[in-house]
């Protein structure tokens, strides 16, 4: 959709001035999280690349799922860094050429993002729910620490990914076999409230583990905590409320919200998944949050100047 509106308006003859406007905001805006997504993505490597592997503490059991989160958003972030340059580069005319056919691929491609841009919700979602429940079993039942790392992790990890694959199959599938009165949103709806639950649950363990370091006295060690959950939870709780109200409004009013609630959700909160995945590690580490400020309060002043 964002690179179909950009594209259309290229290309059409009897462009108003308001669909030009449209289509410069679009751009202009696509370009600036373009940067931002990118820049904060490279840093997140830079951090991943200074992990020790020999520091074995807490971090190094949150390693499997940080790998999760990792690659989800590097997967991500490529795929929506391809339909922004089509989106400069493509060509949406009919002549067959191999740009016009991967223009409309990527097209494609976006649209599809933008109807299920929940599906990596879930995923964020569901990782750092399990993330929180590693961090409070071995903070308050060490005895039982084996029980999310190690194997058993691996198979907690497996068990995410069986929930999504499940989750994507009524999400992609449900809304084509309503159409035929097949099948109801029950299953969506049960999803959408048990992602904002667990979003809310892991937001609340690491506001308690955070205010049990701050009584004991080690504050950096609550801070790098409240750093790492705060972008994250945010921005799935608002996704979370979002998309409920846009199942309601589908399923109840028999509206189409494509406009309505999913382009604006893809363009101000899927968008920018790995930016904010990328943003919550960074500024954990007072190395990296350091020079990430040295560096973006410059370009900040500039761009508000």
């Amino acid at each position: 959709m964002f690179t179909r509106a950009i594209l259309g308006v290229r290309h059409s003859n009897d462009t108003s001035i308001y669909e030009l406007y449209l289509a410069t905001g679009l751009l202009a805006y696509g370009s600036i999280m373009f940067l931002i997504n990118n820049f904060l993505f490279i840093c997140l490597i830079l951090y991943k690349s200074k992990r020790k592997e020999s520091d074995v503490n807490d971090q190094h059991f949150h390693k499997p799922i940080f790998n999760q989160l990792f690659y989800n958003s590097a997967l991500w972030l490529v795929v929506t860094d391809f339909c922004f340059l089509i989106s400069c580069l493509g060509n949406l005319s009919d002549d067959g050429s191999i740009r016009a056919s991967i223009t409309l691929f990527f097209v494609v491609i976006e649209a599809l993002l933008v109807t299920w841009g929940s599906i990596l919700f879930a995923i964020i979602g569901m990782f750092s729910f399990l993330a929180a429940i590693q961090r409070i079993t071995i903070f308050y039942l060490p005895k039982y620490k084996f029980l999310v790392t190690g194997k058993w992790l691996k198979y907690e990890i497996r068990l995410v990914y069986l929930s999504v694959i499940h989750y994507s199959y009524a999400a992609i599938v449900c809304p084509f076999k309503k159409l035929n009165g097949q099948c109801s949103y029950q299953a969506l709806y049960i999803y959408s409230i048990i992602i904002f639950a667990i979003s809310v649950i892991s937001a609340a363990v690491y506001i308690h583990i955070y205010r049990l370091f701050r009584k004991l006295e080690n504050m950096d060690r609550g801070t790098y905590l409240l750093y790492q959950f705060t972008p994250i939870h945010s921005l799935l709780m608002f996704h979370s409320v979002a998309h409920f109200v846009g199942l309601l409004i589908e399923d109840r009013f028999e509206m189409n919200v494509e406009l309505i609630l999913k382009a604006p959700s893809y363009f101000f909160f899927v968008l920018n998944i790995p930016g904010v995945v990328s943003l919550s590690y960074i500024v954990s580490q007072r190395n990296f949050r350091n020079m990430f400020w040295i560096i973006a309060i410059p370009i900040w002043r500039e761009i508000s100047s």
